[in-house]
């Protein structure tokens, strides 16, 4: 299950009882409640307990390296050449890399879990995959693009998604701020989630 502030995947007992999609968070705390981004079902689900652990990540660009920390689930496990979105715990800054090397001790391994891992290497790269949320009434349909890391996203302008325009309403900011005044933007690399609308007719078309 992978949970983002008032976002959350997870399984939904009427559309997708076997996969995981995104949820809007209804009711949070002890006993949770989730609206399903696809099919508006509202339900009720568990928070596994998950441990954690803050990880060294040093992210190569040309002949410049930055050291950043990301705090990851223990379990998780990463592999050599794996594409990675990096979020450093301090400053907030995104950042794709390719991982390059995983430092495990005096080690060096191809693959291992967060529990085992010190010092992630890692070499930025120039594209970054964003969420969009394309909203119809009741209905969210979910997306991603992929976009360079300084493309600007613009409330009021569309954004392409799967060959097709949408208006975007707001955009969600890394760290739980939204942008929604029209002529406000943010960086790709910034960008949590961009919430985009469905014309129903008008100029954009009927789709």
């Amino acid at each position: 299950m992978i949970e983002e502030e008032n976002e959350v995947e997870i399984k939904c007992p009427n559309c997708s009882p076997a996969d995981e999609t995104w949820h809007e968070v209804i009711k949070p705390g002890q006993s949770p409640v989730a609206k399903c981004m696809d099919c508006g079902h509202v339900h009720s689900y568990r928070i596994p307990r998950v441990k954690m652990k803050t990880v060294k990540v040093i992210v190569s660009h040309m002949e410049d390296s930055v050291v950043m920390q990301m705090l990851l689930p223990e379990e998780e496990r990463f592999f050599i050449d794996d594409e990675f979105v990096v979020e450093d715990i301090n400053s907030g800054e995104v950042v794709p890399i390719i991982i390059t090397v995983l430092e495990c001790g005096d080690k060096r391994k191809p693959s291992a879990p967060v529990k085992e891992i010190d010092t992630i290497w890692g070499r930025a790269i120039d594209e970054i995959t964003v969420k969009v949320a394309i909203q119809r009434k009741e209905i969210t349909d979910p997306a991603a693009i992929k976009v360079p890391g300084d493309f600007k996203f613009v409330v009021g302008q569309n954004v392409k998604v799967e060959g097709k325009d949408y208006p975007i309403v707001s955009i969600k900011i890394r760290g739980g701020s939204f942008k929604s005044k029209e002529g406000d933007y943010v960086l790709a690399k910034k960008v949590k989630r961009v919430y985009a609308k469905k014309p129903m007719h008008g100029r954009y078309g009927k789709y």
